[in-house]
């Protein structure tokens, strides 16, 4: 077995800083929800989002082609109803709840991937399933499908995710990364902000509270702009399916965020369900890991 080198020691550090970056934006997105809009909140961190990436989006953006200018637009609407389900979910459940249930969009990608492939889903994706569908059971009311709305509309917002990933995968392969990043981040920003106005009759705050302050600086800054740029920089050095496992512990650090922040108490059918649904997530990338590790020893 080949040890470590330092730069991949460091890549996947970074990575799990990654990972540790958007666990803590569910707590801290929570606390700025529970007195402000959700729309204005999501705009204002978006807006804050596209100022950052700008500076190292501007070259490609002056010759960027038409067709990209609708994939990323696209791609931001999608994008944008996802985290609008996400963040309404969060509102009105716990941050540890959204966490986890987010953390389902991964199961629905491998669900659906095949069929839309034209192929039957593989045993893999049939496990990850499994084991998210009775994650979600434990976490709902032991005696029944008793779901709280939040808790609904974050699955909702989930499967959102799990399409805009498959088509972000699609698209990806044709356009320039960062270009479609900063539009779909531009694009989110601007519907929001109006989305806000418009709906909620509010685009700025009365009062810029420590809450809504410290949600927008760590959710732009590090669960958005800093962390596009480890994985653009730094995936690169890990293994996909290491980067893989590295990511799905977002949830792991959004209850442990939630416990510390928000003083939330994990029941044990939270706990059990919850790492169901992370096992579901992680699940292909270890049967692929081992599957390549019992292969080198037979051709070793």
């Amino acid at each position: 077995m080949h040890s470590i080198t330092p730069k991949r020691w460091i890549a996947e550090l970074l990575l799990l800083c990654v990972a540790v970056g958007w666990g803590i934006g569910f707590p801290v997105m929570k606390l700025a929800v529970n007195s402000h809009p959700v729309l204005m909140v999501l705009g204002l961190r978006f807006v804050l989002s596209t100022l950052i990436l700008l500076p190292l989006s501007a070259r490609k953006l002056s010759v960027m082609p038409l067709n990209t200018l609708g994939a990323g637009i696209g791609l931001g609407l999608l994008l944008g109803c996802a985290f609008i389900l996400l963040i309404s979910g969060l509102q009105i459940t716990t941050a540890s709840n959204t966490g986890f249930l987010s953390g389902l969009s991964v199961i629905w990608g491998l669900l659906l991937s095949g069929p839309l492939a034209g192929r039957l889903p593989t045993l893999d994706a049939v496990l990850a399933t499994f084991f998210g569908l009775v994650g979600l059971y434990l976490m709902s009311d032991i005696n029944g499908w008793q779901l709280q709305w939040g808790d609904v509309l974050v699955i909702v917002g989930s499967i959102f995710t799990a399409v805009h990933i498959m088509v972000l995968d699609k698209l990806s392969h044709h356009h320039d990364n960062m270009t479609l990043t900063f539009l779909q981040i531009a694009t989110m920003a601007l519907v929001m902000m109006l989305l806000g106005y418009f709906i909620d009759g509010v685009a700025l705050p009365a009062v810029w509270d420590r809450d809504l302050i410290v949600a927008l600086l760590v959710t732009a800054l590090f669960s958005t702009a800093i962390a596009f740029w480890v994985q653009t920089r730094y995936q690169r050095y890990a293994t996909p399916l290491r980067a893989i496992l590295i990511y799905n512990l977002e949830p792991v650090f959004a209850a442990c965020f939630a416990v510390w922040l928000l003083h939330e108490t994990l029941s044990r059918n939270v706990l059990f369900g919850g790492g169901l649904i992370v096992l579901g997530m992680s699940l292909p990338a270890i049967i692929t890991l081992l599957n390549q590790r019992v292969s080198k020893r037979r051709t070793a």
